[in-house]
């Protein structure tokens, strides 16, 4: 029997949770969302500069102020001037194009795959140097910048100087000097003192971990970086399906496909994603997925970061078939919990 079969049954032998009453847990976010490619969560566009889509994806409305995250969508050579966030760790995905990014004196070049995390109170920025561009960001925790942003796309032009500084200022941001230049010939560093930048096809600790021996699963930004408050992944499958419907008692899960198509289930709804396409499934709430291309790749999270980073670790190190008490105590033993069978495709 393959390792991926054995799983499936032995994590399955555990007592089914659909129709229990106890999967939504009181006091929090209950309500799961798709958004789909090139929408903002509340329908509202805030572009950066008026031109370039911004668009907000995951708001502190759902995760109680947690996190926040955006999608930037590039077609300018351009970027914010040089600021710190004083409350809020920044996180930037490129999903497309190049950047040159500044924390504190130092600089690095990301292209498509690389994410770079940004520690509050240190001064930074970026320009796009690509014709083109797009990139994922998280803040954590989520603070004012969604108010920023509308602020920012409400002003009329005819506001002072000192309105438009306080803005910035009443959202916790500190301005430090103008924007980098996109032509300027930038002095590339081989790493940053403060702060991190992880590579494509890298994970946060040089660690390689492949779900049933084929599917590349690294960390990008670990639970030891957040205080325990977020933990990002990205996946690289190479086969169809997916995990059992299954609950997380005590964490958000966020999916965004970069890349394929998959089926997701929420609680008793089916939805089809592709490219572009996020999923907010929270917690408590039973959900699987399917991949149903050949290949594809997923950025997803977990708030907080819970058990999940040693979850896939030990998933990933199985060697051999061990027994069905084994599989259901690793289910178990990293705070999830079966609620029914993997989904049909």
């Amino acid at each position: 029997m393959n390792r991926r079969k054995f799983v499936t049954i032995s994590l399955l032998s555990l007592p089914a949770l659909v129709g229990s009453s106890s999967w939504r847990m009181s006091g929090m976010p209950g309500k799961a969302f798709v958004l789909k490619s090139g929408l903002s969560r509340f329908g509202v566009p805030t572009p950066f500069l008026g031109v370039n889509p911004n668009d907000l994806k995951l708001s502190t409305k759902d995760t109680m102020g947690k996190l926040s995250a955006f999608e930037y969508v590039g077609t300018q050579k351009t970027g914010p001037s040089l600021h710190a966030h004083l409350q809020q760790d920044e996180m930037f995905y490129v999903l497309d194009g190049r950047y040159i990014f500044q924390s504190g004196e130092e600089k690095q070049l990301l292209q498509a795959g690389d994410l770079i995390f940004l520690p509050r109170t240190i001064k930074h920025s970026w320009v796009q140097i690509s014709d083109s561009g797009q990139m994922f960001y998280f803040l954590q925790p989520a603070g004012k910048m969604e108010e920023f942003f509308l602020k920012m796309t409400q002003l009329s032009g005819k506001e002072s100087e000192a309105e438009v500084k306080q803005i910035g200022i009443d959202a916790g941001i500190q301005n430090y000097g103008p924007p980098l230049s996109p032509t300027e010939k930038h002095f590339i560093n081989e790493s940053l003192s403060n702060g991190f930048v992880i590579r494509s096809g890298e994970s946060r600790f040089g660690e390689k971990t492949k779900l049933n021996g084929r599917n590349l699963n690294d960390i990008k930004v670990s639970g030891k970086d957040t205080g325990s408050e977020l933990t990002i992944f990205e996946y690289n499958g190479n086969e169809k399906g997916g995990p059992p419907l299954h609950i997380h008692p005590g964490q958000d899960e966020i999916l965004y496909i970069s890349q394929g198509s998959y089926l997701f289930q929420c609680a008793d709804e089916k939805f089809t994603l592709q490219k572009g396409d996020m999923v907010f499934l929270p917690r408590g709430v039973p959900h699987a997925f399917a991949q149903l291309s050949e290949t594809g790749k997923l950025l997803f999270f977990f708030q907080p970061s819970g058990k999940m980073e040693d979850y896939f670790r030990a998933l990933g190190n199985l060697e051999g078939v061990p027994s069905q008490d084994e599989g259901a105590k690793l289910f178990l033993g990293h705070d999830m919990q079966i609620a029914g069978l993997p989904l049909e495709f």
